[in-house]
């Protein structure tokens, strides 16, 4: 954290990745960076050709209260 009780912007925001098939959520992942869930799609890339990735930026207090 940055002093003064504010943290940076990065320190505040985890990485959502959602698994998309036929229109319908398969699975939700959640990274502290984006490298980490890129690093993640690769890996699943190819098993399933009907298989679709969303990754997006989520702030942190979506996900914590």
């Amino acid at each position: 954290m940055v002093a003064g009780g504010g943290g940076s912007m990065a320190e505040m925001t985890v990485w959502k990745c959602e698994q998309w098939i036929g229109g319908s959520i398969k699975e939700q992942n959640l990274f502290r960076s984006e490298q980490a869930a890129r690093e993640f799609v690769r890996a699943l890339e190819g098993i399933s050709p009907d298989l679709i990735f969303k990754i997006e930026p989520m702030p942190i207090e979506h996900v914590w209260n």
